[in-house]
């Protein structure tokens, strides 16, 4: 059996090497070619480009690396025809996968869908499109299964994967000691995205915020997570001169989170990672005015957060474009820090959402409903 995955982002490539070990596991003699990262080679993918090392957000930033897009995409396809697959399986990326589906199924070749376009969010204009080219289905949230159903797409809920990957296995003392901090400091987690982009333009506001809450509040520690595929070297020369007690922790590590008091998050995945986690948050995002004035007119929710979305309210707060300034997410982080109630009440929020999740398994369960598929 053959199958050729694309997955466009650091969280997808994440899924899908999970997925792929999965699938192997049930059939050793898969044969797995990609579109995709570091750890879809890793899980034993052949890939024909890596495709996370060129992750962009917004409409603006899409345009200027069209040219690029377009030659990847037309290798993709070059590839499946001198080697067809039995299915393809897209992960996320809908700008990319949505087309390249399109040209699945002119040419016959079953296409599977793992992580669901937002079309809950950005509404249902590509709805028709998902129902003429996509075989399944197989989504991550209870209420994505009902809206494709009613939909005429075929959809399948199998929980969410973050339920397997996010572990803590040390306590917040020994999490902390190696970087010489502790639970007394009141640290914090910085976490600018995990795109270039999103760490160059949000990263030196995280960094002024961190200097006034250190100003304001005195005994605070820092930690900012970084992310794969993005060199050392992009933290340091915004971090080098910060007045903060800031530590960049070379990977991402759910032990350092766990013992984190609050985190200031840009919104995405990493927001739903620290809700299991519990961990009390301020969503931050900033991005190109163009692209932002755009998508305020497409989105159909009041809150862009996935934990507030899931929450169906202003669970968690939101600094976002021209309110994502360091005054303003810090006077909402310490506003968080002073109040053990509101602490509470957003860890019980939290916990509510972990519920509603599902089991963990959702690789396996992906696997098995791929499989009976193609069988």
């Amino acid at each position: 059996m053959k199958l050729f995955f694309v997955a466009g982002e650091a969280s997808g490539d994440r899924h899908a090497a999970d997925l792929i070990q999965a699938l192997t596991q049930k059939n050793p003699s898969l044969q797995v070619t990609a579109l995709g990262g570091p750890k879809m080679q890793a899980a034993g993918a052949t890939l024909i480009y890596d495709l996370t090392s060129d992750a962009v957000v917004g409409l603006v930033e899409v345009i200027r690396h069209l040219p690029k897009f377009h030659r990847i995409f037309n290798h993709a396809i070059r590839t499946i025809e001198a080697d067809r697959p039995d299915a393809v399986v897209l992960v996320d990326y809908p700008g990319f996968n949505l087309r390249f589906a399109k040209e699945m199924k002119r040419r016959g070749i079953k296409v599977i869908y793992y992580i669901s376009p937002q079309i809950w969010a950005w509404g249902k204009e590509r709805l028709s499109t998902i129902r003429d080219t996509v075989d399944l289905m197989l989504v991550f949230f209870p209420f994505e299964e009902e809206m494709y159903k009613k939909e005429g797409v075929p959809a399948l809920w199998v929980g969410h994967p973050l339920l397997d990957q996010v572990k803590v296995t040390q306590s917040a003392e020994e999490a902390l000691a190696p970087f010489g901090g502790t639970t007394d400091q009141q640290p914090i987690a910085l976490l600018p995205g995990s795109r270039s982009g999103e760490i160059r333009t949000l990263l030196p506001i995280l960094k002024a915020t961190a200097e006034q809450m250190a100003k304001a509040l005195g005994n605070v520690r820092f930690f900012v997570m970084q992310a794969p595929g993005i060199p050392t070297s992009v933290y340091q020369e915004i971090l080098g001169s910060s007045q903060a007690n800031v530590t960049l922790v070379p990977q991402w590590d759910d032990n350092i989170l766990s013992a984190c008091r609050l985190g200031i998050v840009a919104s995405g995945t990493s927001t739903l990672e620290c809700a299991l986690l519990g961990l009390p948050m301020v969503i931050v995002y900033k991005t190109n005015p163009i692209t932002w004035w755009l998508g305020k007119r497409l989105v159909k929710l009041p809150y862009i957060g996935l934990v507030n979305i899931l929450a169906g309210k202003h669970l968690i707060p939101e600094c976002l474009q021209n309110e994502a300034t360091p005054d303003r997410i810090a006077s909402q982080a310490a506003r968080i820090l002073k109040s053990e109630s509101e602490i509470y009440q957003l860890k019980e929020g939290l916990r509510s959402i972990k519920e509603g999740l599902g089991q963990p398994g959702a690789p396996t369960r992906a696997a098995q409903s791929i499989l009976a598929l193609l069988k």
